[in-house]
């Protein structure tokens, strides 16, 4: 309509969905004009004509949002919609001009493609969004990335899919099982035909034909003969098909083409999940130091999204400052965690860069382990009983170190993966009940791979069915029975789902939960993946049960709305988790801080209105006085705010923020109760802080009291060795959702399921977890 001058002078501004903005007023009746609009054909759509209506719906007062900037006056949704509109301005010709993904965009670029394992190519973008400031908003840009199908023959891309050294190796055709991969790979690629000169007719692959080019058959309609795709090539276009033995392509009715005369169009994001060797892949490419992360924002900044030269924004009176902001920043003190006096080093210790060594540290408190075997659940020669037997002595040596009681070696036994696993599970628990007089605890599995359905069937049936905990380990690691970092690693995840304490902070480190019965709360809902869209959502909470906040119990329960970003059952959790704590500790506790990961600032409200209030509702129905104050933090993990420091003296090795780096002026709101910690230490790459944003807060916590608190609890992690991103009852409900994934899902109408307690009515189900389970950290 633009082009087509419907708009006068006006310079509107589309959302992509059915809004448009601009600064005056269009030529149209408010109350709406219906205007008649016709696209000419292309190589994929026939030509089309809409009718569109536009109307006028309302005029946004920014004012109000620069009253919201000052702290004069509160965030609504008007304020939130104002935001909004500046983001669809901001980012409105960057996405016309260049490939979008969600909200990136990907210029072309003349660097040398990277190809993920299978042939995908990964794209560096950049994304931009502007943000409520300290009095002004802020412009938050960073570099993205995105997985493409490759641009170019799709000849090769059949190469990298399916693993062959050279197109040579193709001449001889491909079996069954390579067909079936391909076509899933193929399926709604667009290509152009390159066999007709100039004349590059553009298709969408429906499928693959189940037979080789020069056994595809159809009927010549001119001639009124029947013959195959490559005799049809040979005499209608004079091209001899070098690969008449590789099935053709299938597009509209009906319409074969050969692979060897397509190439496939540019810029089409892979919609597919990518496999574990492609992710780690992706990981490896992404991972850039601080400084080279940084440089490559600022070539965004003055080659892609050239602010300064937008029409657009000048059209708003937008101007964007193109410098990176500096902000002022705190490094939170260290602090001090404690161990077992048994250790040889002492137990007690400031941690420096976010990590310590567990050589010659005994665990603060550890559980016997008396009945244990081994199912190895792959092949002898794959792994054989003396490769096992000696890892297992690995293993049984550093828990020993760690100061565990451990009884016999354990029985191994071997099961068939394909089998009853069940069945062979039962047997694993038989085995190792050696000592009558304590039950089975746990299970070692053998796995060959993960993630795998066995991994999954494993998992479900050891929780749901058995009741015991599991330990998986993959039988690659089983190479090496002197690999002490991945003992001592199993080591510290066995001890604590057998119930006990790796280690703590000093008394002192947690005096803010200490002076008063606290419990600590994590929340996360787990959504479907790529290919799961019938799947429903699950929900999981995590609460602390002792004043050390070191053990968690969790619970889960399953969104009767798929998608649905709030947690349905919370109150129902809550409740029963509020029982088990009262059971353990003979009193209710005065206080909770409940930490809710994955949700965004639109969603504040919602989260007040119905989390909550149902948090609430759960204390009027469990206490009988003296309700528990409540505060209630958002972290928030998705963003792209990153730091680095100007000195490099206040770096770490890799160019980093030292752990306990704190920010909460100048980027966030001057009346909001938030703020950015880092509070671990990377590995590589540039490290992301996460955002915790306060929403309700009934205990009158300082600044200081919040920001300690969620940084001392980030080195509480049972899983490893080293200060975490995010605090860990968040960590462990994320892994405790993951786990409860894995069940059976039915959809029942009617069926209550929600965790321990069951009283909220849902259309899915999952098993329940056994109740010896339910009482320790078995998903972490």
């Amino acid at each position: 309509m633009a082009i087509q001058n419907h708009f006068g002078d006006a310079m509107p501004i589309f959302d992509g969905n059915n809004s448009i903005y601009c600064t005056k007023p269009l030529p149209f009746n408010d109350e709406g004009e219906i205007k008649e609009i016709t696209l000419e054909a292309n190589g994929l759509c026939k030509e089309k004509t809409f009718h569109i209506t536009i109307r006028k719906v309302e005029e946004i007062n920014i004012e109000r949002l620069l009253n919201y900037l000052k702290g004069s006056a509160p965030l609504t949704g008007e304020i939130q919609t104002c935001v909004t509109i500046l983001n669809t301005v901001l980012n409105y010709k960057p996405r016309n001009n260049f490939a979008v993904v969600k909200r990136g965009v990907f210029p072309e670029s003349n660097n040398r493609p990277k190809y993920l394992y299978g042939g995908i190519e990964l794209k560096t973008g950049f994304c931009q969004s502007m943000r409520p400031g300290w009095g002004y908003m802020v412009v938050n840009i960073d570099i993205c990335a995105a997985v493409f199908h490759p641009h170019g023959s799709l000849l090769d891309y059949v190469v990298k899919i399916l693993g062959k050294r050279n197109v040579e190796e193709l001449r001889r055709g491909i079996n069954d099982n390579e067909r079936r991969c391909l076509e899933r790979s193929f399926k709604g690629l667009q290509i152009k035909v390159i066999h007709r000169g100039e004349k590059q007719q553009k298709y969408k692959i429906e499928r693959l034909t189940s037979q080789a080019a020069d056994f595809t058959t159809f009927t010549n309609k001119k001639e009124g003969v029947e013959m195959n795709v490559a005799d049809y090539f040979a005499q209608t276009y004079n091209h001899s098909l070098k690969f008449k033995s590789l099935p053709c392509i299938v597009v509209k009715k009906n319409l074969f083409i050969p692979i060897e005369v397509c190439d496939i169009l540019p810029g089409q994001k892979y919609e597919k999940m990518i496999g574990d060797r492609a992710k780690a892949d992706m990981i490896k490419f992404t991972a850039c130091k601080p400084q080279e992360r940084f440089d490559q924002i600022e070539n965004g900044i003055r080659n892609v999204f050239k602010q300064n030269d937008d029409e657009n924004l000048r059209d708003f009176g937008i101007k964007v400052d193109p410098k990176m902001m500096i902000v002022d920043a705190r490094v939170l003190k260290s602090p001090t965690v404690m161990f077992n006096a048994n250790s040889k080093l002492p137990n007690t210790f400031s941690v420096q860069n976010g990590r310590w060594n567990l050589r010659d540290l005994v665990l603060l408190r550890t559980k016997p382990l008396h009945n244990w075997s081994v199912l190895v659940l792959t092949d002898k020669r794959t792994c054989s009983i003396d490769q096992v037997k000696r890892c297992m002595s690995g293993l049984k040596q550093k828990l020993v170190e760690f100061g565990m009681e451990v009884g016999n070696d354990p029985y191994i036994n071997y099961g068939n993966p394909q089998g009853n696993i069940e069945a062979s599970m039962q047997i694993a628990v038989q085995k190792a009940h050696i000592n009558k007089s304590f039950p089975p605890q746990l299970i070692i599995v053998v796995i060959p791979r993960k993630p795998s359905p066995l991994y999954g069937e494993v998992k479900m049936v050891a929780d749901t069915k058995i009741g015991i905990v599991t330990q998986c380990i993959l039988a690659d690691k089983l190479r090496n029975p002197n690999n002490k970092s991945l003992w001592a690693n199993i080591g510290l995840k066995i001890n604590a789902k057998l119930g006990g304490h790796n280690c703590n902070l000093i008394k002192e480190e947690l005096s803010t939960i200490g002076k008063v019965p606290t419990m600590i709360v994590g929340a996360d809902i787990s959504h479907p993946g790529v290919g799961q869209k019938d799947q429903p959502s699950i929900a999981a909470v995590c609460a602390s049960v002792e004043p050390n906040a070191t053990t968690y119990y969790g619970r889960v329960s399953v969104n009767k709305q798929i998608r649905n970003e709030m947690i349905e059952c919370l109150g129902d959790m809550i409740s029963d988790l509020l029982k088990a704590f009262y059971e353990k500790n003979k009193v209710l506790p005065k206080r909770m801080i409940f930490y809710r990961d994955g949700v965004s600032e639109g969603q504040f409200r919602s989260v007040l209105n119905r989390e909550v209030i149902a948090l609430k509702n759960a204390f009027d129905k469990i206490y009988q006085k003296d309700l528990p104050k409540l505060t209630f933090i958002i972290a928030q993990k998705r963003h792209h705010t990153r730091f680095v420091p100007l000195d490099r003296r206040d770096t770490d090795k890799l160019g980093n923020c030292i752990p306990g780096t704190v920010v909460d002026q100048s980027i966030v709101h001057c009346k909001e109760f938030d703020f950015y910690l880092q509070s671990h230490s990377g590995l590589q790459g540039t490290t992301r802080p996460t955002h915790y944003y306060v929403l309700h807060d009934e205990n009158n916590f300082s600044a200081d009291d919040i920001q300690n608190l969620t940084y001392r609890l980030s080195y509480l992690y049972a899983r490893c060795s080293s200060a975490i991103s995010v605090v860990p009852p968040i960590a462990y409900a994320h892994l405790l959702a993951a786990r409860a994934r894995l069940y059976p899902i039915n959809e029942v109408t009617g069926e209550k399921n929600c965790g321990e307690s069951s009283n909220c009515e849902s259309t899915f189900s999952i098993p329940l977890v056994s109740k010896e389970l339910a009482k320790v950290m078995y998903f972490i």
